[in-house]
């Protein structure tokens, strides 16, 4: 078992191989069968489902090495937060990294609807809103100092901060 810093230090070295284009990850047939035994993960992520975020891409980590969980805004409704425990509780995970991202989407449609009562289409997305809105609430009103793109980096770090 490794320590949470470890942990961490595993991930940040990774992000720097995929940052630098020089991946290492194993995912090969020899990798697949080791896995037939069983997992055990160095750490859990909660992330974005956004398709360009892909959590073992950016942390340069092959099969077997996170227990990831995907959904949209990275919130956390109770089925996010069993499987998170799951993690901890049976695999052992020392470590829970929630990824944010810029240009999200979620962070996006919900910052339309605090600001201008914009209904999401769907309950699915209105759910998504509700999760995420109680985070981003007072930022609107705070105003837009630095721009829109600086209200939504603004957002999607109080996001993160509240999942965490």
């Amino acid at each position: 078992m490794i320590s949470p810093s470890e942990a961490l230090e595993r991930l940040r070295a990774g992000n720097a191989r995929f940052a630098a284009d020089t991946p290492g990850a194993r995912a090969d047939a020899r990798r697949r069968a080791e896995l037939t035994a069983g997992q055990a993960p160095f750490a859990a992520v909660l992330g974005c489902a956004d398709s360009r975020v892909p959590v073992e891409a950016v942390f340069d980590q092959g099969l077997g090495e996170l227990f990831t969980v995907r959904i949209a805004g990275n919130v956390a409704p109770s089925s996010v937060l069993g499987s998170l425990e799951f993690a901890v509780d049976e695999l052992g995970v020392p470590l829970i990294v929630v990824l944010g991202h810029t240009d999200c989407g979620a962070v996006k449609a919900t910052l339309a609807s605090l600001r201008d009562g914009t209904e999401p289409p769907t309950p699915g997305l209105h759910a998504v809103v509700g999760q995420l809105a109680p985070a981003l609430e007072a930022l609107p009103e705070a105003g837009a100092a630095g721009g829109e793109a600086a209200l939504a980096r603004r957002a999607e770090r109080a996001n993160v901060t509240a999942v965490a």
